[in-house]
């Protein structure tokens, strides 16, 4: 048994019964045990509750609230947490059995250490790797400024700092608030890597990143550019980088654009990361939606 919690991994849900089981099942099974789970149920409307109720460990812990979305879940989750790390989980990934381990040797070695990252794969349902992890630099608070390359899934930070620097709940962001908290965080702690592929980010149909409303994404945008520049931190360690940062966000929403075939948006997103940062033509993603805007 084990008394210290090292870790709380935090699973926000909305109508997931269908994948949270095996998302709660690979925690479960860490070889590390010094954890707690914090589910909260953004006000699902399927059997979610039943089912993580189902589940008999002692270390999962159910909260429910109205639906507020994932930011405030998750903020609520901070709150309800005891361990001295918070990772966080969406109700379809999937971690591996050394996560937490991996993690709990970086900690021991770097004590100092407050916002770290593991690596994840992006996999297929039946566990078919697309997309292998690519290491990222260390620390990585520079290379954040071309997209949010982090994710939810691998992130660690201490439950002290997510007290008092959380996420943005405006519900306009959401679908962002992790990029824009990460941002606001990498002006203020160095973000160390692991260059470990310790997870599994499942690509399945359902999830949201593939619904496209192409209005609130446009509002989303802005909103996420308007909150970084009122952060006087972020302006002061990132101030002229910032149109660079913006131009990475701005094709983000070119190659989402393109890739729902709503391609008038998506000539208007590329050309205005264009104008904001003209040597962003040298990355591939760029190249990748004026394919995408030709040929499809």
């Amino acid at each position: 048994m084990h008394d210290q919690i090292l870790f709380s991994v935090v699973i926000p849900t909305y109508n997931r019964a269908e994948f949270i089981v095996k998302t709660l099942q690979s925690v479960i099974r860490q070889s590390d045990g010094r954890f707690e789970i914090i589910v909260v149920d953004d006000g699902s409307s399927d059997n979610t509750a039943d089912v993580v109720k189902e589940q008999s460990d002692s270390r999962i812990k159910y909260f429910y609230q109205e639906n507020r979305e994932r930011a405030a879940a998750r903020n609520l989750g901070v709150q309800k947490a005891s361990g001295l790390f918070i990772t966080f989980l969406d109700s379809d990934d999937i971690i591996r059995e050394n996560h937490l381990t991996i993690a709990a040797d970086f900690i021991s070695k770097n004590q100092q250490v407050d916002f770290f990252h593991l690596g994840y794969d992006v996999v297929k349902p039946d566990g078919t790797v697309i997309h292998p992890w690519k290491s990222l630099p260390d620390p990585a608070n520079e290379k954040l400024i071309e997209g949010n390359f982090l994710s939810c899934l691998g992130v660690f930070i201490r439950r002290n700092i997510l007290i008092s620097i959380s996420f943005n709940e405006d519900r306009d962001l959401s679908g962002s608030e992790d990029y824009e908290l990460w941002v606001r965080l990498a002006s203020r702690y160095p973000i160390r890597t692991i260059n470990s592929s310790t997870a599994c980010l499942v690509n399945h149909e359902n999830r949201s990143v593939h619904l496209m409303d192409p209005s609130k994404f446009r509002r989303r945008m802005e909103v996420l550019k308007f909150y970084l520049k009122q952060d006087e931190k972020v302006v002061l360690v990132f101030g002229n980088q910032l149109p660079t940062l913006f131009a990475y966000v701005d094709l983000y929403a070119a190659l989402h654009f393109s890739i729902s075939n709503y391609k008038n948006l998506g000539r208007k997103a590329l050309k205005d990361a264009w104008l904001a940062y003209p040597g962003i033509i040298w990355n591939l993603r760029f190249w990748v939606v004026i394919e995408k805007l030709i040929f499809f």
